[in-house]
């Protein structure tokens, strides 16, 4: 006979039934949904093991998206990554990260959740959406079972049938090139084009730095925590020329760089000089050249010019070496000359006049 705390077996009609008390001491009874005595048994043996960690079994509990999502929202809120404006949640300074979980996977149980993960993916890519997009989709839904699991809401993680991701842009603009570029767009833009071309800043963290955090006779801008995506403090260095394009603009408080019509001035520079092509009739439909490419142009230029790298990943803002790497484009000319390199050090080191042995230390052995 089954003690207290073992719970028991029952069979109604052709179903069986599993009955155990929860944390509280509250008798529970679940179906198996299941005629099989088996089945019963496994799932009273899963119950127990929860209980004995301390967890409440899952199945006794109603867990649904909406949990979910606000366990998700609760931690990037103790990590200070959260801003909600209304009902909408601005994680990491961005908007819409959840809209495609919250519009498919609204009001679902965890089970339902479960279930149509693969389908989630199929309808994703039916309608065109990227591989990387739907990643970073199933990403944080991943997150927010993990961290419902820790919390013991949720027994198990699922599999996610995540796709295979893109290859790096490799896209940069060499310094000719992008005098061209900068010509071709207003005036006004040239200071924040030239900041984020030999910075490598984002274009949204250019657009938030105020004259308070700029330093002309220390040639620097110190950004505070939060501005940038590692949402570390970043004392960035100016050049020359930047420095005297500020000179000329210097103001005691307000917007430093003017990002106004930033896209739209752009898409149509680009286009003009051949570096991108308009994809539709609206104007920001577009493919070719983006300003993130100049974040690639900077970790380039920087290493080329001899800059060490825990240097220039201090400029740049990276954390990890492996995200700077992907970031530092080799040309095709840079391989042609380290080809050429290396076939100069062969035709070195074959007319090397060899070293004549030593004779004597040879007969003493």
């Amino acid at each position: 006979m089954r003690t207290r705390s073992e719970g028991g077996l029952e069979k109604i009609g052709n179903v069986w039934y599993l009955t155990y008390y929860n944390l509280h001491g509250k008798q529970v009874r679940r179906s198996s949904k299941s005629p099989l005595k088996s089945v019963a048994i496994e799932k009273l043996k899963q119950a127990q093991e929860e209980l004995r960690k301390g967890i409440e079994p899952t199945a006794s509990r109603k867990v649904r998206y909406g949990d979910l999502r606000q366990i998700l929202l609760d931690d990037y809120r103790d990590k200070g990554k959260l801003v909600m404006d209304g009902d909408d949640p601005v994680i990491t300074g961005r908007r819409g990260h959840l809209k495609a979980l919250d519009d498919y996977f609204g009001g679902m149980s965890v089970t339902a959740i479960v279930a149509v993960l693969r389908q989630f993916v199929d309808d994703r890519t039916a309608v065109g959406v990227a591989g990387p997009t739907i990643n970073r989709n199933l990403a944080y839904l991943r997150r927010m079972f993990k961290l419902a699991q820790q919390q013991g809401k949720v027994s198990n993680v699922p599999y996610f049938p995540m796709q295979r991701e893109s290859e790096p842009r490799e896209g940069f603009v060499e310094r000719p090139d992008f005098e061209l570029l900068r010509a071709e767009m207003p005036e006004h833009l040239h200071p924040a084009l030239t900041f984020c071309y030999e910075t490598g800043c984002r274009t949204g963290a250019t657009a938030k730095i105020i004259w308070p955090w700029v330093n002309l006779a220390t040639r620097e801008v110190n950004l505070p925590p939060g501005v940038v995506k590692n949402r570390k403090p970043l004392i960035v260095p100016l050049s020359d020329e930047l420095v005297a394009m500020l000179k000329k603009k210097f103001q005691t408080s307000g917007q430093v760089f003017k990002m106004k019509n930033f896209r739209r001035e752009w898409i149509k520079a680009c286009v003009k000089l051949g570096f991108g092509v308009k994809t539709g009739p609206k104007w920001y439909e577009y493919e070719g050249l983006t300003p993130h490419d100049f974040r690639r142009s900077a970790v380039r230029n920087l290493i080329n010019a001899g800059v060490g790298q825990a240097t220039a990943m201090k400029i740049t803002g990276h954390r990890t070496i492996s995200v700077f790497e992907r970031y530092n484009i080799v040309s095709t000319e840079q391989l042609h000359e380290a080809m050429a390199k290396v076939t100069k050090n062969a035709k070195t080191t074959q007319n090397a006049v060899p070293s004549k042995p030593d004779t004597e230390q040879h007969l003493s052995l």
